[in-house]
């Protein structure tokens, strides 16, 4: 009887499949687009099998202690982990067949889509909220009693609520991230997806890769970009303020680093002609909520000196201090 695409997963992943035909299942591999991806969700919940548990349910905190073991804050390191033939048999039929019909055969998901004025979050059947983005999306798999997850295009802020029975993932942009209970911000820049974690305990790896990853705790942030996940430094202290309505500039910011974050929040391009005024920096914490850009604008450049215009919905400031 022809072996199934779960039972040939199962004997590649557990090393049974030997020889001529492992060669040939990697071939088809790399060639066939749908084989790729039940093979990467199999491969995740394999290493998922992995973390003993008293209760026999992923552990958040097991998971997380046996990543920072192998791989502190860097990328993890290919690991192999062999399985018996009667585990690839039985798990392909009782868990793998189960996940496969969720993914790709179970019920569709539901879509919500960023609205003009939406100011409240979307609140999710766990009681997770979902504050998206002007121009997000988010599609929101059924949850089961083992999973909850979901897909984001654009930039989205989630506040999740701890279920140690069910993890949490979200996939974006070629990334997985996996948490149980935190807060965190996941946003496009250009070619880039970066991830901020304002609360709790994150996994952000490369969806296709799992062992291309960052563990990220409160406070740390990281980026992929082109096949690399890397740590970043902390991002601007505005990074949320699409969500909370409120621009905060510390001391000592740059002008340049200013005029970025209230260019980002207005969705408008701002030039600065005089390059040496860049790196002039504001001498107090400055912060202001519901701004309005004009106002806010005139107290910016006031500070270094400068003026400001407005030409064809395009913002210009000129003169100012030299701080080279």
């Amino acid at each position: 009887m022809e072996k199934t695409n779960d039972i040939r997963i199962g004997l590649y992943l557990s090393g049974e499949m030997k020889g001529a035909e492992r060669e040939q299942f990697e071939r088809e591999l790399s060639a066939n687009s749908t084989l790729k991806a039940e093979f990467a969700a199999a491969e995740r919940i394999w290493n998922m099998a992995s973390i003993p548990t008293a209760e026999g349910t992923w552990n958040t905190d097991a998971a997380w202690n046996r990543f920072v073991a192998q791989a502190p804050n860097v990328q993890k390191k290919a690991r192999t982990v062999r399985r018996s033939f009667y585990w690839a048999a039985a798990a392909t039929f009782a868990i793998l067949a189960g996940i496969y019909s969720f993914f790709f055969a179970g019920p569709q998901p539901v879509t919500y889509a960023y609205e003009d004025g939406m100011t409240q979050p979307i609140e999710l059947t766990d009681g997770s909220k979902v504050y998206l983005n002007d121009g997000a999306e988010i599609k929101v798999y059924p949850f089961t009693k083992h999973k909850r997850h979901l897909s984001l295009t654009g930039e989205a802020f989630m506040e999740v609520e701890p279920d140690t029975d069910r993890p949490f993932t979200v996939s974006a942009r070629g990334t997985l991230t996996e948490v149980v209970g935190t807060s965190f911000n996941i946003r496009p820049i250009g070619e880039k997806t970066q991830i901020f974690v304002k609360s709790g305990k994150v996994i952000f790896s490369e969806e296709d890769n799992a062992d291309n990853a960052v563990a990220l705790t409160q406070g740390e942030a990281a980026e992929f970009s082109q096949k690399k996940m890397v740590m970043i430094p902390n991002p601007s202290p505005n990074i949320m303020a699409w969500q909370t309505g409120k621009l905060h500039f510390d001391k000592q910011m740059t002008l340049k680093s200013i005029i970025t974050d209230i260019a980002e929040y207005f969705d408008i391009t701002i030039t600065v002609e005089n390059e040496a005024t860049n790196a002039c920096r504001i001498t107090s914490p400055l912060s202001i909520e519901n701004p309005e850009i004009k106002s806010l604008l005139e107290i910016v450049t006031t500070t270094v000196s400068a003026e400001w215009v407005e030409e064809d919905g395009n913002y210009i400031i000129r003169g100012g201090k030299s701080c080279l």
